[in-house]
């Protein structure tokens, strides 16, 4: 897996989850204040030139939470989201939601 980010930001919850789920994984930092997102080599792995994303061999990943819920149904022996069709799931996916809407902004 590799992950494109960026230091203190939305990153940082990805970098969290991958080690939660003890994943090994290569970082490339994009460096947003030098415009290293609007690079052509970066919009042709993000056309939204937007971080993080993952690459996990291949298959390409943007959105913090997308990314995060991606690595927890991946790997459920990390334990790191509640079985589907549960309340615990509805909840998680509330949470979710809520700190993208409420608290990040």
């Amino acid at each position: 897996m590799k992950l494109y980010e960026f230091g203190v930001s939305r990153s940082t919850w990805v970098h969290w989850v991958l080690r939660e789920a003890g994943l090994e994984y290569e970082t490339v930092s994009i460096d947003l204040i030098k415009g290293e997102q609007r690079s052509p080599e970066f919009l042709a792995i993000n056309p939204y030139g937007k971080l993080p994303v993952l690459d996990d061999a291949g298959t390409v990943i943007t959105e913090s939470a997308a990314i995060c819920t991606y690595i927890a149904e991946k790997f459920p022996e990390a334990n790191l989201i509640p079985v589907p069709a549960t309340a615990a799931r509805a909840h998680y996916h509330q949470w979710i939601c809520f700190c993208i809407a409420e608290m990040e902004p």
